[in-house]
């Protein structure tokens, strides 16, 4: 198991990964479509890596951060629920999938989420710092104290979502209200 370990500019293949990994550094590595099912990472720090269309089936994610990643179409779905606490900043999350899962707290920074599934997700307590969420789906998603008062783009029907003392700027009150074919003019 490596632990306290930095890998640089690295092509992982399936061979090469290891069952557990804490405290380790990843920086400019590519994963590009693996499975990394069964996997334990435990404080962890992934940057400017590319993480586009993985598979998690049982992975495990405890107290690790992507920062400026590529991780376009990634699920997270099947992940290990239990022990998820995840960070993101300025990393490309489009069309990634976080369906179900317990992401309660997470911070997102400065992401491109353009098509995130986030449908029965609970993101009580998430922060949206400056996140682009056009076409972003949100059903059944538990956003309550969720803060979405610099996020841009999104489209949140109240009536399917959880938004008790959830914050929002003045502006992205239109993102509310589009699925009632309502007019807001400044």
């Amino acid at each position: 198991m490596p632990s306290s370990t930095s890998f640089k500019k690295l092509l992982f293949t399936a061979s090469d990964l290891d069952n557990e990994y804490s405290d380790c550094m990843f920086v400019n590595c590519t994963f590009n479509e693996l499975h990394l099912g069964k996997i334990n990472f435990d404080r962890c720090t992934f940057m400017q890596c590319n993480l586009s269309l993985c598979k998690m089936k049982a992975t495990a994610w405890c107290d690790v951060k992507f920062l400026d990643c590529k991780m376009t179409g990634i699920e997270f779905t099947n992940c290990n629920n239990y022990t998820l606490s995840l960070s993101f900043s300025q990393c490309n999350l489009q069309y990634a999938t976080f369906r179900g899962l317990n992401l309660q707290g997470t911070q997102f920074e400065g992401c491109q989420m353009q098509g995130a599934d986030f449908s029965e997700a609970n993101l009580k307590s998430a922060f949206f710092n400056n996140c682009d969420l056009a076409t972003a789906i949100f059903s059944k998603t538990n956003l309550e104290k969720a803060d979405f008062s610099t996020a841009f783009n999104f489209d949140i029907n109240p009536v399917y979502n959880k938004l008790r003392q959830a914050i929002f700027s003045r502006s992205g009150l239109e993102g509310l209200l589009s699925d009632f074919e309502v007019i807001v003019v400044d």
